[in-house]
């Protein structure tokens, strides 16, 4: 049996064993060769719009025709749908909450069938969502059975709000070097030219830079970063911890004289 990869995504960290039930589950539908990866499991627990960075993030660079099965789940149990999806070749399972917000369409989205009434209602990542990723793992074309998804649960603050005097755009992810990702795609940002960020603690110059040794210590920066989007980032310290910023929160950008 031929069998694409599957690559997963979730918030269930590595301390239990849940990551590993549904890589269990994944392997007893395709099979022992199935390629099983991960992406990772220490998506901020129940934040969809951290793990809808890291699912774009990642996306791009998968195989074509790979399978990621995405669990970011805090709805569990309640009437929350599940997605199938194709984005620029990829596929996705996930459920409907909001995980998608990041994918710059064209996106083929399709209804999940609903889980069988005997499946846990808390754990519908491993006993519903990793079968249907399993199942587009061995059969693509199982989708063209699917009932076309045209409202799929969007996250309007994962897109920045573009204002005469600056930008207001959230904060998607901290990396572990304290850089904090922003919800500005880095193709339309490299062409702003901020000068101050405002947070709940006041204003902090920035400055455009082109990487990250750039800048002077301590400075703060704004950098078209490898993840597709910008970042603020601060040479030999933590843009987190300056600005006191995580993912969900949102800062304003002034760009130009304003």
């Amino acid at each position: 049996m031929i069998t694409s990869p599957v690559f997963i995504l979730s918030d269930f960290g590595t301390r239990d064993t849940y990551a590993a039930q549904m890589k269990a589950a994944i392997l007893s539908f395709t099979g022992y060769g199935t390629p099983v990866v991960d992406l990772t499991h220490e998506v901020n627990r129940g934040s969809i719009i951290h793990g809808a960075f890291h699912l774009r993030a990642a996306l791009p660079h998968l195989p074509e025709g790979s399978v990621t099965l995405a669990v970011v789940d805090p709805g569990v149990g309640s009437s929350r749908g599940g997605l199938a999806a194709l984005w620029r070749g990829r596929y996705l399972v996930a459920p409907d909450n909001g995980l998608v917000s990041l994918l710059e369409p064209p996106v083929s989205l399709w209804k999940l069938p609903p889980p069988d009434s005997s499946v846990s209602k808390t754990f519908h990542g491993r006993d519903w969502f990793a079968p249907c990723a399993a199942r587009l793992s061995v059969d693509p074309g199982w989708k063209d059975f699917l009932t076309i998804l045209d409202d799929p649960v969007l996250l309007p603050r994962a897109a920045p709000v573009f204002q005469s005097s600056g930008i207001i755009t959230a904060v998607l992810h901290e990396d572990r070097f304290g850089n904090c990702v922003l919800s500005i795609d880095s193709k339309r940002g490299i062409a702003l030219k901020a000068t101050k960020v405002f947070v709940s603690g006041g204003e902090v110059p920035v400055r455009m830079a082109g990487f990250y040794g750039e800048g002077r210590v301590n400075e703060l920066m704004l950098i078209a970063g490898s993840q597709g989007f910008m970042e603020l980032a601060v040479r030999d310290g933590s843009a987190a911890e300056l600005l006191g910023l995580e993912p969900g929160m949102t800062v304003k950008l002034q760009t130009g004289e304003n």
